[in-house]
């Protein structure tokens, strides 16, 4: 599912994608736990689609939970 979506985004074809990272996005942090890499790269992808998109306030707030997870790593 993430990899479609990756696919999705970079065919800028937004409305598909979406639905698809933040199914991902989820599924991962439930199954994976907020840390895992693949967790953050769906998260990462999430900023990708709404700064691409554009959607500066959604990217602003998967941002800024992207910055939450990364300050609890350290």
């Amino acid at each position: 599912m993430h990899e479609l979506a990756v696919l999705y985004l970079r065919q800028a074809r937004h409305e598909e994608a979406e639905p698809l990272l933040l199914s991902a996005f989820h599924g991962r942090e439930a199954r994976l736990g907020p840390e895992h890499p693949d967790t953050i790269d769906s998260l990462k992808q999430l900023v990708n689609l709404y700064e691409s998109w554009p959607k500066p306030g959604e990217a602003a707030k998967w941002r800024a939970k992207l910055a939450e997870m990364k300050a609890t790593e350290e």
